[in-house]
């Protein structure tokens, strides 16, 4: 009986850090913030809000590759949001988790609801693999290293 609840708490101790982590706690920070600009704002105010967001949650290197995208494409291309449409009704489906299999990645996934070609309604699920890195002891994402979309089935 000692041995299962010293299992039990061990296991317990094992999970509980990922609620606390604060690596998932800026990455939900930044989606919300950032699809949220996207969904509410336009123009050049949208350009400087997401440079912002970029300036406080990405790393130094990877602003510069952000930058550098945007020169050759502007807004028609968004790495970090898969070039998904982005509404704030998605953001209720928002989950962040550690990816366990990889060092210092976590895996961002969310549900946008839209509309297909015929006008019927429709459901992408979007998975982003996000690494993540301290940089001057603050954590920040360093590079999208894989991101997929999935279309979810009506029933």
């Amino acid at each position: 009986m000692v041995c299962l609840v010293g299992l039990k708490s061990f296991a317990c101790g094992q999970a509980k850090p990922n609620i606390d982590d604060p690596a998932i706690n800026m990455l939900k920070e930044f989606y919300i913030a950032y699809n949220t600009a996207w969904a509410t704002t336009k123009g050049n105010i949208l350009i400087k809000k997401l440079d912002s967001l970029k300036s406080r949650y990405c790393t130094e290197a990877y602003q510069k590759e952000l930058k550098n995208e945007f020169k050759e494409v502007g807004l028609d291309h968004d790495e970090l949001i898969n070039d998904a449409a982005t509404d704030v009704e998605h953001l209720n489906t928002l989950k962040v988790i550690k990816d366990l299999k990889k060092v210092n990645e976590y895996i961002v996934s969310y549900v946008v609801f839209g509309k297909d070609v015929s006008n019927n309604p429709l459901q992408e699920k979007i998975v982003m693999h996000v690494l993540v890195m301290k940089e001057n002891g603050i954590y920040k994402i360093a590079a999208i290293k894989n991101a997929s979309y999935t279309i979810i089935p009506n029933k």
